[in-house]
């Protein structure tokens, strides 16, 4: 009997045993699957953000490419519309050009200024200068026929002579005179004798202070032994108007005293200015 009972037991805890580990490995399996569904979730979620990310990607380069096209089109509208100003602008400078040159003679053109710059244009305002002065020296008209007034009074003490000596009391000696010596005292006036353009005033040993003028047709008027000359080189003096005064004399005519010496030149050569004075 008792043996009966121990077998029973024995039974009894074996399929205790195994109920107790049926139960177990049908816990553990469903605790498996939990844990697999959990973890699925997670990464299907996570494929799925990863998946997300690439299209983020390509939409925000394809609106940055969208945005570059924008503004390139901005900067091509931009870019027409100046152009379309600057072909206004260069249009409208057109017809103003026409208008000028319409309003302009064609006999005054401007011209560009040539290499050199200042000194071109000094070099053309010196020729400017040249010409006008030719220009004014070819109106002075002086012929054979023209007549000369005194250009101070007092006589003759020195005679124009070229075809023989004449006797000079301060030299002592027998010499040509080209020209004529009139005695006047220190400080007299002395006038123009015919009208001219003044070359030239020098100072000569002899003469003194010595005016030139241009009389025109070859012909110049040299008046010497001056002092306080009241006109300058480039002056155009009338007949009759002052040039100076009469000067001390020079050593060369001590003896003779104060005087003007007054000479008549034609194309360089002297003439005898008694022909000519009135």
């Amino acid at each position: 009997m008792r043996k009966n009972q121990k077998g029973f037991l024995i039974v009894l805890c074996l399929c205790i045993l195994s109920i107790s580990g049926m139960f177990g490995v049908y816990r553990y399996r469903n605790g498996q699957d939990s844990r697999t569904e959990q973890k699925t979730p997670k990464q299907t979620a996570q494929v799925k953000e990863e998946t997300q990310e690439p299209k983020k990607e390509v939409a925000n380069s394809e609106g940055t490419v969208a945005q570059a096209d924008t503004e390139d089109k901005k900067e091509e509208e931009k870019d027409q519309a100046k152009i379309e100003t600057e072909e206004d602008i260069y249009k409208i400078g057109e017809t103003e050009l026409a208008r000028t040159q319409e309003a302009v003679p064609e006999e005054t053109p401007v011209q560009p200024p040539a290499d050199g710059g200042e000194e071109q244009t000094e070099e053309e305002e010196d020729t400017q200068e040249t010409s006008a002065d030719q220009v004014q020296t070819d109106l002075l008209s002086f012929s054979k026929d023209s007549t000369l007034i005194w250009p101070v009074e007092g006589d003759v003490i020195l005679n124009y002579s070229m075809d023989k000596s004449i006797y000079f009391s301060t030299l002592n000696q027998y010499k040509y005179h080209p020209a004529i010596v009139i005695s006047a005292p220190v400080g007299s006036e002395v006038q123009c004798s015919a009208t001219g353009k003044v070359s030239e005033i020098t100072v000569d040993e002899e003469t003194g202070t010595t005016l030139r003028m241009e009389l025109g047709d070859g012909y110049e008027a040299i008046y010497g032994q001056l002092k306080e000359v009241a006109v300058e080189e480039g002056d155009t003096v009338e007949e009759g108007e002052l040039l100076g005064y009469v000067s001390e004399p020079t050593k060369y005519y001590t003896l003779e005293g104060s005087n003007l010496y007054f000479q008549l030149l034609k194309d360089k050569e002297p003439v005898n200015p008694m022909e000519y004075i009135e």
